[in-house]
């Protein structure tokens, strides 16, 4: 089967019969099994409404959601509006662009692919904060004995410790202190959610520690639109126009519209490269260099493969950290917490002497 060419969706027949309602959106390994498993049917030469039955037929765990699918498709819906609710923002993208433009089946790996990466990436982070939150959890209980219970024991024998007690934090502060951060919070958490794509990306990239992997997924995810686009033969012109036909929310979307727009004008790719930080200048010049279409695909299809690479070497790297810097931060604590009991009591002490 030719994967290149936009994939049949005419009405289904036979369809298994089930009273399934809304289903809500898929797990990531969920996601990650339906694309692959659907990838592996195109392969062997199953129509895109036949690969669907026989999920429907043959598995139990991914029936409710492909029933699902298969009656939006029966409404005359596309294929990527059908499967929109149960998978990711950014995958219904990719998949919408390869649907309407070819490479259905290459774009399903890809994604199978990557979730699984970030399933594999979750677990590794699950299991090295296992050991520190249980250290954590019994610090605290020992803060908490330590504050309630040792202390006012210690204070009534010992006055002066009482009285620097008071000299401290209240919990009044602390409660002020809390639920105004939590506001503060609140509301950046607000405001962040009502930006505009782009500065999202702006934002995001610059984070510490995690900025770099965001960049980088920004990287290979317009990378691997691009490739599937350039593959399909349109040219650079085209393909912006393409991307700012999508939807107003997405990044893509921003990005071809302000590509269009600078090529409408005449204006600079190098100046809209600048102006946004996130924009990887390696996808500017292949989409510059005068190449033919196939050979800028090739370029951009093996940038978005080093892309991919540098992801899982850089989430690997930040990884190795967690543990360490829960450590440190466990060790800090009891330093501190100890020093809360000891240096009153020998406050106390001196004064004796």
């Amino acid at each position: 089967m030719n994967s290149t060419t936009r994939l049949p969706t005419t009405k289904l027949r036979g369809r298994p019969r089930t009273n399934t309602g809304l289903v809500k959106r898929w797990k990531m390994a969920t996601q990650a099994e339906f694309f692959n498993t659907l990838a592996n049917l195109l392969k062997s030469g199953f129509s895109l409404t036949a690969a669907l039955k026989f999920m429907a037929e043959t598995d139990n765990h991914l029936k409710k959601g492909v029933v699902q699918i298969m009656t939006s498709l029966e409404t005359g819906s596309d294929f990527s509006q059908a499967v929109r609710p149960l998978i990711d923002t950014q995958a219904y993208y990719q998949l919408m662009i390869a649907e309407t433009h070819g490479q259905l089946e290459n774009v399903l790996r890809e994604l199978a692919t990557f979730n699984r990466l970030k399933m594999k990436q979750v677990q590794k982070i699950k299991s090295m904060m296992v050991y520190p939150l249980f250290l954590g959890g019994i610090l605290l209980i020992l803060m908490i004995v330590i504050h309630f219970f040792i202390m006012p024991q210690i204070a009534g024998l010992l006055p002066n410790i009482s009285e620097g007690q008071k000299s401290g934090i209240s919990p009044v502060v602390w409660v002020t202190l809390v639920s105004g951060g939590s506001m503060l919070l609140g509301m950046g958490c607000y405001w962040f959610c009502h930006q505009t794509p782009l500065v999202k990306a702006g934002i995001l990239v610059r984070l510490p520690l995690v900025g770099h992997i965001f960049q980088r997924y920004i990287a290979y995810y317009l990378a691997s639109n691009l490739a599937t686009l350039l593959r399909n033969g349109l040219s650079p012109k085209e393909i912006f126009k393409v991307l700012s036909a999508q939807h107003r929310n997405s990044l893509i979307f921003a990005l071809g519209q302000r590509l269009n727009s600078a090529l409408i004008k005449g204006s600079s790719l190098k100046r809209i490269v600048t102006a946004n930080k996130f924009i990887p200048r390696e996808i500017v010049t292949f989409m510059s260099s005068g190449e033919t279409v196939p050979e800028m695909a090739n370029s951009m299809a093996a940038y978005a493969k080093l892309m991919f690479e540098e992801i899982i070497n850089r989430t690997n790297r930040l990884i190795g950290l967690i543990q360490p810097a829960m450590f440190l931060i466990i060790g800090v604590t009891i330093v501190f917490t100890y020093f809360q009991l000891l240096l009153p009591i020998y406050d106390s002490v001196k004064e004796m002497y």
